[in-house]
């Protein structure tokens, strides 16, 4: 590694990125609440945005030589009974699509959604449950690096509010990420990997992009994301704790690669 994990530095990288997103989609001059009326507002208020700071995020990755530990994990933490809160998370996208009225949806909507799906799948778990857990674990505790990923993750869902979303269903739509963040991070200590996390985060954003957009009928499946939330919060505790109990991955003692011999 070039640059040794911190807290500071994953919290810095956080912030990077949540203000690269906030001033981009603050000038594109479409009101927040306009973002959905078209796909040329998505584009230019939304996708823009996520791309740049996907980008900017690769690229620090890969100046900082974190690409590694960001995606994978040396040891993981396979507890069965947790993978029931993404499953059913799963299951309520799915039953997103299957009650998305597709005649509403065109072919350059559909193409935005995927777009959306794919970036948001890839930068927020990238920054949130990659960098930023990366430099938390060179500092904490794991039950903490559990609980500030979380927390951190639905933080970024509240500076909505910055850009024009209101107080109540920010803040409600705050606790809900930070809850099922905790989903997310089950996956990447179950597989050692953080792809999962990114497929199942891109899935749940499009399927509900898409359902609401199409003003089909409300998914009755929905009244399993509190329980489903709640279980994930449960289910992401234990795994923390019993990952803290187990090996510990090497960067998190904060010791940087060693620099590659003289030829």
């Amino acid at each position: 590694m070039r640059v040794k994990p911190t807290a500071l530095v994953g919290v810095a990288i956080w912030l990077l990125y949540v203000a690269i997103v906030v001033i981009m989609q603050k000038t594109s001059g479409i009101p927040y609440t306009e973002f959905g009326d078209s796909t040329a507002n998505m584009w230019r208020g939304v996708i823009t945005s996520l791309f740049v700071g996907s980008l900017v995020i690769a690229a620090l990755a890969a100046w900082m030589r974190w690409w590694g530990v960001a995606l994978r994990d040396e040891h993981k933490t396979p507890v069965g009974w947790t993978l029931i809160a993404p499953a059913v998370f799963l299951v309520i996208a799915l039953g997103n699509f299957a009650f998305t009225d597709w005649g509403n949806i065109s072919a350059g909507f559909l193409l935005v959604a995927l777009a959306l799906g794919v970036l948001v799948g890839f930068a927020e778990e990238i920054v949130c449950r990659g960098m930023l857990l990366v430099g938390l674990r060179g500092t904490f505790h794991e039950v903490a690096v559990w609980a500030l990923t979380c927390v951190l993750f639905g933080f970024m869902h509240g500076v909505n509010i910055f850009l024009g979303a209101a107080a109540g269903p920010t803040a409600v739509q705050v606790l809900a990420a930070a809850m099922q963040g905790s989903a997310f991070y089950i996956l990447r200590r179950y597989y050692g990997s953080l792809v999962w996390a990114m497929a199942l985060h891109g899935l749940w954003d499009m399927s509900i992009f898409v359902q609401a957009s199409s003003d089909g009928p409300v998914n009755v499946l929905s009244l399993l994301v509190w329980p489903a939330s709640i279980l994930a919060v449960i289910g992401g505790f234990v795994v923390a704790w019993r990952t803290a109990r187990g090996p510990v991955e090497d960067y998190a003692k904060g010791a940087p690669e060693p620099a590659p011999a003289a030829a």
